[in-house]
């Protein structure tokens, strides 16, 4: 299955399903050993974690892309729930009183779990020259969702 995305009501929703145990697939979301092998853009090429499995906790990765440019990502978890759902909230890009919330919800189905995100709030802005925020974050998911399927793949072969 493909990455599938879309916008809804303002939020961007992404699913895909993954052929693998969905306590393999929240694994890969939770513990920064794994994450850091998959999270991040296309152009990601590496990402520093700091996660702390707990409502409250933080859920940090600052991704390094290109020549060097380190984005910096710090979020706190609002929900935890293995293996079913995680959900956190961090600062949006218009500064502080502005945020985003992601929530992402795992299903066990016939041939492995279903991934379901929601990425809520994102600003009607545009960045980078004249480039939607929005579609941004979409390519960014769709390119990470398609990594951790690699490194889920290459995890339940090796």
């Amino acid at each position: 299955m493909n990455t599938e995305t879309k916008f809804e009501d303002g939020n961007l929703i992404v699913t895909r399903l993954f052929e693998a145990p969905r306590a393999d697939v929240f694994e890969a979301w939770c513990e920064t050993s794994k994450v850091q092998q998959w999270w991040g853009c296309a152009d990601c090429t590496a990402v520093r974690s700091e996660i702390e499995p707990r409502v409250g906790g933080a859920y940090n990765h600052h991704m390094t892309i290109g020549g060097g440019t380190e984005i910096p990502g710090f979020a706190t978890l609002s929900e935890y729930d293995p293996p079913k759902r995680l959900a956190y909230t961090s600062e949006g890009p218009g500064g502080p009183g502005t945020s985003m919330t992601v929530s992402v919800d795992f299903t066990e189905v016939e041939g492995g779990t279903l991934v379901r995100l929601v990425h809520a709030g994102i600003p009607d802005m545009r960045v980078d020259g004249d480039v939607e925020l929005r579609e941004i974050i979409r390519t960014g998911w769709t390119a990470a969702f398609g990594k951790l399927d690699g490194f889920l793949g290459a995890a339940l072969q090796g």
